[in-house]
C-alpha cells in the first residue's frame, strides 16, 4: 500500500492534540444536535448501550450495513437534505449535487454537447440530458449512485424526480465491502420520502440575463398514511430551452492560443472549399507553394470557373468557419417523472414495501454541418463538368495511377444541412420485497428485488451517405455552389443507435444482535445477493463499421459496431460493530467495525475485500474516526462488450529508418517493416473496443480506501457541529482503452508483451507493406492512480436572541471544502519511462478539472413567514496543461471563480402557499478559458457555469 506517512502522522498529532485539550476542560456533556444547512455533518453523541442498539429507531446508514440509531459514524457522509435541494431553485438534481467540494474531473452534464457517433458507453457521451457525478475526480465510473441503498441501472442523476427525495447522503470514501463494485470514489445514495401526508403542487421557470436557457416545469405529489401503511406518487415535468454558444463572449468563437498569440478562428473546413493545385497555378493566383502545391478556396460566382476562386488565406483567420454558431452551452431537455412509493404492514413482525418511478428523457444537441474531404471516400474527376481546374480531387477507380490525381479537396456541406443528435431515454426502476423480524428478537431481516431497465435511442440526423454523394457529384451537382444546390438536402441518412441496459438483482439481508459485552451488544449484519446485467447496443447498417476499409456509409465520426453481452454477480458479505468500551474515563465510547465481501464475477472472477474502522469518542461531545478498506471495480459490460470504433491519432512509429539488425531484434513491433523504411502516414487507424469484443480479458481494478477524521459537536456552543476528515485511495490495474502509442512503444520494447498482438501492419507483398494497417486499441487493465487530500465542514445554528424590541429571525451557517493533496496517475507502470504526473492543481482534458481547494459556504434566515439564503461556491486558481498548441508542454494559469447565489422565500399561510425567487451567478461571473482544451466553448463546461446570471421563481401550494 502506499501512502503518504506524513498525512497520517499530522492527522493523529491533530487527534491527540483535540482530544488532550477537550478532555482537560471538559465537563460530562450532554447530547446535542446542530441544525440542517445545505451540506451537514451533523453529530449525535451516543455511547453504545445496549438499550439504544435495541430502540426500534435505528435504521441503517449509508456507508454501513448495521441498523444504527447514531447520525454519526465512521463514515464521513455529508448529507444534501430537502431544505436544501429546494432552495437551489433547480428542478433537476445533477447542476444540485455537481456543486459539492468532493466532486470534480470530468462529468456529463447538461451544458456538455459532445455528439458521441457510435460509440455505445453512455460516460462517453453528452448531449443526452444526463448528469453524472464523479466523486474525488475518480471518474463516473468509480461513483455508485443507489436509491435507498439499491444500484440504478442509468447513474443518470437528473432523472430522479426531486420531488421524491427527503434527502441525499453523500459518502466521500472507498466503499467496497458495503456495496461492491464501483464504490471507489465513494456513494451517492438517495434517501426517498416516507409517511408524508396530504398533497402538494409546484410550478417552477427560469431565464439567463441574457434572454435564453429559459426552463420551466411543474410537480405534484400526494401521500397517505395509517397505522399499517403509507403511500407517496407523484408526477413531475421540466423543460429546458437550448442556449448557443454563440450567444456568450467567451464561447462565441473558437478561440486558439499558438505560439504565445491568441486567435478567434474555427475550422480550415470550410463552405466555400480548400482545394489542393498543382505548383503550375500559382503565378495565376499568386499563392504561395508549399511541397509542390497551393491552396485556393472560391470568392465568387457557382465554381464554375477557374476566376471564381482566390487562395485560401487559413491560418489567417479569414478563411475559418465557426462551427461554434451552432454549438450549445445548455442542451434542449424535457423530463416526465412518475413514481410511487409505499408500503404495507401485513403483520406485527412482516412489511411488504414496493418503490417505482419512471422516466422519460427527451434531449438534443447540435454540430455544425458535416465537414469532409476526398479522403472520406468520393473523388471528383478531372472530367467532371462542375471541375474547372483538370486535375482529379481524390483518387478515381477506375484509373487509380493517373499522375494528375490525388489533389486534396475538403469543404463544409451547410447545403446538406446542421447535424442534430436527439436522444430519447426511458428508465424504469423497481425496488420491493418484505421485510420484517425474527419473532421478539433484536434481529430484522429484508428480501428485496430490484429491477433496473433503462432503453436510450440516439437519432443522428443529416449525416452525409458518402456513395449518395458520389453519385450526385458524377451526375454533374455542382458541390462547388452548395448554396444553389437542392439537391444535397437529400444526400444525408439519419443513423439510429439504441443503447439498452437492465439489472436484476435479489437480496437478501439480515441484521441484529449476537450477545452482549460490557460496553453494549455486539451487532452482526450478514446477506447475499444475485445480480444479472445486460447490454445491448444496435447500430442501423448504414453506420455500422466495415473492419476491412475502417468506414461504413455515412462519415467515419458516425460510425460504430453493436455490442451486446451480460454478466453474473453472487455475492455474500457481513459486517460488525464490537463496542470495545464506554463511559470510562478518555473512553465515553469506542467501537470497532470490521466488515468483508466476496465477490464472484462470471466475466473477470472473484476477489474479497475487507475493513476495518475504529469510532473513538474520548468526550460525549468528540469522535475520532476512521477507516481502512479495500476497494475494487469489475470492469462493466461497456468496458467488456462494446463494439468496435474508429479512431484516428498520430503515432510516431519507432520502426522507422532501422537496419536489419534492428528489425529483427523488434520483429514483434515490426513485421513486414523494410530495412529503411520511412513511414508516410503518421495518422494511423485504431479500433477501439470492449475487452472481450476482440478476445482480450479484463479483470478488476484494485486498491485501497483511507480516511481519517474527527467531529466536535461541544456542549458549550450548542448549535455548533464541526469535521475534519484526512483521505487517501490508491488503484491498480486502472480499466482504461489503451492509447496507440503505448501498445507499439510496449511492443517494441518487449516481444514478448501481450500488446504485440494488437498491431497490424500491411504484408511484404503489399504497396504498403511496413505501414500500419490498424491498431486495436482496446479496454485493457494498465496504470496506477492514487489521490489524497483533507475535507473540512463547518455548521452552526446560531441561538436565537433579540436586539431589544426587535426579532432579527433565526440564522443558520454552513461550510464544506475540500483540499486535493494529490493526483497521481503512472500510465505505463514497469516501463522503464513510466512516468508519475501529479495532476492535483491542473485542467488536462484526460482528467479534468482538479483545483485543490473547492468549497461552500451557506448562511440561512429565517422569520416569520420570510426566509433567505446566500450561497458562495469557491473553485481555486489552476494550471491548464498543454494549453499552447504549437508549443508542447506550455502550460498556463488559470483564474480562480466565486459563484454567488441568492434565494428568498415568504409563505402565505391563508393561502397555504410558498413563493421563492432566486439568482444564480449573481455576479455574471464567466468562467476561465481553457481555449479549444475544452469542448466546443473553450471552457471546462463539466465544471463552470456557462449561461451566466440566472433568474428563477417557483410556487408551491400545500393542500
Amino acid at each position: 500500500m502506499k501512502y503518504n506517512l506524513n498525512h497520517l502522522s499530522l492527522a493523529v498529532r491533530l487527534a491527540l492534540t483535540v482530544s488532550v485539550f477537550a478532555a482537560a476542560g471538559a465537563v460530562q456533556a450532554q447530547d446535542s444536535t446542530t441544525g440542517d444547512t445545505a451540506a451537514t455533518n451533523q453529530a449525535t453523541p451516543a455511547p453504545a448501550e445496549k438499550s439504544k442498539t435495541k430502540n426500534l429507531s435505528a435504521v441503517v446508514v449509508t456507508g454501513s450495513l448495521i441498523r444504527r440509531v447514531d447520525a454519526e459514524t465512521s463514515s464521513p457522509v455529508v448529507t444534501v437534505d430537502r431544505a436544501a435541494i429546494t432552495n437551489a431553485g433547480n428542478p433537476t438534481l445533477g447542476n444540485v449535487l455537481q456543486a459539492l467540494p468532493s466532486i470534480s474531473g470530468n462529468a456529463t452534464n447538461t451544458q456538455n454537447n459532445t455528439n458521441g457517433g457510435g460509440v455505445a458507453s453512455p460516460s462517453l457521451e453528452g448531449g443526452d440530458g444526463a448528469a453524472r457525478i464523479s466523486l474525488r475526480g475518480l471518474g463516473v465510473n468509480r461513483t455508485l449512485v443507489l436509491i435507498d441503498g439499491q444500484r440504478m441501472a442509468n447513474a443518470d442523476v437528473n432523472m430522479i424526480p426531486q420531488s421524491m427525495i427527503e434527502r441525499v447522503d453523500v459518502l466521500a470514501e472507498g466503499a467496497s465491502t458495503v456495496y461492491g463494485s464501483d464504490a471507489i470514489g465513494g456513494v451517492v445514495n438517495f434517501i426517498l420520502r416516507k409517511d408524508y401526508k396530504g398533497v402538494e403542487a409546484s410550478i417552477n421557470g427560469g431565464i439567463s440575463s441574457h434572454g435564453d436557457g429559459q426552463r420551466h416545469g411543474l410537480s405534484i405529489v400526494g401521500g397517505l398514511s395509517g397505522d399499517n401503511y403509507n403511500i407517496v406518487g407523484g408526477l413531475d415535468y421540466n423543460k429546458y430551452d437550448a442556449a448557443l454558444a454563440s450567444q456568450r463572449k467567451f464561447s462565441a468563437n473558437p478561440l486558439y492560443l499558438s505560439s504565445g498569440a491568441l486567435t478567434a478562428s474555427g475550422s480550415s473546413t470550410i463552405p466555400t472549399g480548400k482545394i489542393q493545385l498543382p505548383a503550375s497555378f500559382a503565378n495565376q493566383y499568386g499563392c504561395t507553394v508549399k511541397n509542390g502545391k497551393i491552396l485556393v478556396t472560391k470568392a465568387q460566382g457557382d465554381g464554375s470557373s477557374q476566376s471564381d476562386y482566390r487562395c485560401d488565406h487559413y491560418p489567417a483567420g479569414s478563411d475559418a468557419y465557426n462551427y461554434n454558431t451552432y454549438n450549445y452551452i445548455q442542451t434542449a431537455q424535457q423530463r416526465t417523472d412518475a413514481f410511487v412509493l409505499g408500503s404495507y404492514k401485513l403483520t406485527d413482525n412482516l412489511t411488504f414495501f414496493a418503490d417505482a418511478f419512471f422516466n422519460h428523457t427527451q434531449s438534443a444537441g447540435q454540430d455544425a454541418p458535416a465537414p469532409t474531404a476526398v479522403g472520406d471516400g468520393w473523388y471528383v474527376a478531372a472530367s467532371n463538368p462542375i471541375n474547372p481546374f483538370g486535375v482529379t480531387f481524390g483518387t478515381d477507380p477506375a484509373n487509380p495511377t493517373d499522375p494528375n490525381s490525388g489533389y486534396g479537396l475538403n469543404m463544409r456541406l451547410t447545403g446538406a444541412g446542421t447535424r442534430l443528435h436527439t436522444y430519447d431515454t426511458q428508465n424504469v426502476q423497481i425496488s420491493t420485497g418484505l421485510r420484517g423480524a425474527f419473532g421478539q428478537s433484536s434481529w430484522n431481516w429484508d428480501a428485496t428485488i430490484n429491477y433496473g431497465h433503462a432503453n436510450r435511442l440516439q437519432r443522428n440526423y443529416n449525416e452525409l451517405n458518402i456513395a449518395q454523394f458520389q453519385g450526385a457529384i458524377n451526375s454533374g451537382v455542382n458541390i462547388f455552389d452548395q448554396a444553389n444546390e437542392p439537391a444535397l438536402k437529400g444526400l444525408v441518412n439519419n443513423p439510429v443507435y439504441v443503447y439498452t441496459n437492465a439489472t436484476k438483482q435479489v437480496q437478501f439481508d439480515a441484521n441484529g444482535e449476537l450477545w452482549d459485552l460490557p460496553a453494549g451488544s455486539m451487532q452482526l449484519a450478514v446477506g447475499a445477493l444475485y445480480r444479472k446485467q445486460l447490454m445491448n447496443y444496435t447500430v442501423t447498417p448504414d453506420a455500422v463499421l466495415d473492419l476491412t476499409t475502417g468506414t461504413c456509409q455515412i462519415l467515419q465520426e458516425g460510425c460504430g459496431s453493436p455490442g451486446r453481452g451480460s454478466e453474473n454477480v453472487k455475492e455474500v458479505y457481513a459486517e460488525s460493530l464490537i463496542p470495545l468500551l464506554s463511559q470510562q474515563p478518555g473512553a465515553y465510547s469506542l467501537n470497532l467495525d470490521v466488515g468483508v465481501r466476496y465477490s464472484k464475477y462470471d466475466t473477470s472472477g472473484t476477489t474479497t475485500n475487507g475493513k476495518i474502522a475504529v469510532e473513538w469518542r474520548p468526550i460525549a461531545d468528540l469522535l475520532v474516526r476512521g477507516t481502512v478498506s479495500q476497494v475494487f471495480r469489475a470492469p462493466n459490460l461497456d468496458e467488456l462488450y462494446d463494439g468496435i470504433t474508429l479512431v484516428q491519432p498520430n503515432l510516431n512509429d519507432p520502426c522507422v529508418g532501422l537496419t536489419a539488425a534492428q528489425l529483427a531484434q523488434h520483429a514483434a513491433a515490426c513485421q513486414f517493416v523494410p530495412v529503411g523504411w520511412v513511414n508516410t502516414n503518421a495518422q494511423v487507424n485504431t479500433y477501439y473496443a470492449g475487452a472481450r469484443t476482440v478476445g482480450q480479458s479484463l479483470k478488476p481494478e484494485q486498491g485501497k480506501s483511507i480516511d481519517f477524521g474527527m467531529v466536535y459537536s461541544p456542549n458549550w456552543m450548542e448549535g455548533l457541529s464541526t469535521s475534519v476528515d484526512f483521505w487517501h485511495i490508491y488503484l491498480s490495474d486502472l480499466l482504461t482503452p489503451i492509447a496507440a502509442s503505448t501498445v507499439v512503444n510496449a511492443c517494441f520494447a518487449n516481444n514478448s508483451s501481450p500488446y504485440c498482438s494488437l498491431i497490424h501492419r500491411y504484408g511484404t507483398n503489399t504497396q504498403q507493406a511496413g505501414d500500419v494497417n490498424v491498431i486495436d486499441t482496446p479496454v485493457v487493465n494498465l496504470g496506477n492512480l492514487s489521490t489524497s487530500g483533507i475535507d473540512f465542514t463547518l455548521n452552526y445554528k446560531i441561538p436565537h436572541f433579540d436586539l431589544g424590541s426587535v426579532n432579527p429571525g433565526d440564522f443558520k451557517a454552513g461550510f464544506a471544502s475540500t483540499y486535493l493533496s494529490t493526483y497521481n496517475n503512472t500510465a505505463t507502470p514497469g516501463q522503464q519511462d513510466a512516468e508519475t504526473v501529479n495532476y492535483a492543481g491542473t485542467y488536462s482534458q484526460q482528467f479534468g478539472n482538479m483545483a485543490r481547494w473547492r468549497g461552500t459556504l451557506t448562511f440561512n434566515w429565517a422569520l416569520g413567514n420570510w426566509s433567505a439564503q446566500w450561497q458562495t461556491r469557491y473553485i481555486n486558481h489552476l494550471t491548464n496543461l498543454n494549453a499552447d498548441a504549437a508549443i508542447p508542454g506550455t502550460n498556463l494559469p488559470m483564474a480562480s471563480v466565486m459563484y454567488h447565489s441568492i434565494q428568498l422565500g415568504y409563505a402565505i399561510p391563508s393561502w397555504h402557499t410558498r413563493i421563492d425567487v432566486g439568482v444564480d451567478n449573481l455576479s455574471d461571473k464567466i468562467p476561465p478559458l481553457v481555449y479549444q482544451n475544452g469542448t466546443n466553448y473553450n471552457v471546462d463546461a463539466s465544471t463552470y457555469d456557462t449561461l451566466g446570471r440566472y433568474y428563477w421563481a417557483r410556487a408551491t401550494v400545500k393542500f
